[in-house]
């Protein structure tokens, strides 16, 4: 029973990232602009903007977030 506790987990996680996801692609706004951007969008008439690049700039972003915390809690240490 252990192992589909954590499968139903996974399956709730990214339930929840495709409906945020969603949102985001939907409403438009500069949320969107932003991770695309970020997600390694060209801006090129060809290129579909789809929930690849969003979600590749969505992970960036939450990296971007977790190393910048790290480093202010290094520095906190040092001081």
């Amino acid at each position: 029973m252990r192992g589909l506790s954590r499968i139903r987990k996974v399956v709730a996680v990214l339930l929840g990232l495709a409906a945020f996801l969603w949102e985001v692609r939907r409403s438009g706004g500069a949320l969107e602009g932003l991770l695309l951007r970020l997600g390694g969008e060209l801006g090129i008439a060809s290129e579909r903007d789809g929930p690849y690049l969003l979600l590749q700039g969505l992970v960036r972003l939450l990296n971007y977030e977790v190393t910048r915390e790290a480093l202010e809690e290094e520095e906190g240490s040092f001081g």
